[in-house]
């Protein structure tokens, strides 16, 4: 279990792999992942530059994570299923005032996602 001080970039790709391994298992997010990632390596550096600018303030992600997204077939129900892998993961490798730590965040970014790629403003409109 990992500890305040040893949250790392080495730390993040640990926690990157292991949760990606999850997920590519998983069969409704697996294989919208695996369709979409040609090579997982590349992916995994990607997702840790993100999250280690998420959660240290530093590194190069430079990315548009919701361009992303939205070219993926998506539903918002299966954010519900990625959350729960994600925070099954890091209860797995982090205390839990870490984990916490991570899973805010990743609620964060799922909700902005959800918000970016479902919401329609003309739908809300027609509904006044």
């Amino acid at each position: 279990m990992a500890s305040i001080e040893t949250v790392d970039t080495a730390a993040i790709r640990h926690l990157i792999e292991r949760f990606y391994g999850k997920v590519r298992q998983d069969p409704e997010l697996g294989p919208i992942f695996d369709a979409a990632v040609d090579d997982w390596d590349a992916h995994v550096g990607i997702l840790q530059a993100f999250w280690t600018r998420v959660m240290l303030g530093q590194g190069q992600y430079k990315g548009d994570p919701l361009s992303v997204h939205r070219q993926l077939p998506l539903k918002p129900e299966l954010f519900a299923i990625w959350l729960g892998l994600w925070r099954a993961t890091t209860a797995e490798l982090f205390d839990q005032e870490i984990a916490a730590q991570f899973d805010a965040r990743a609620e964060r970014i799922a909700d902005s996602l959800i918000a970016g790629l479902f919401f329609k403003p003309e739908a809300a409109k027609a509904t006044r």
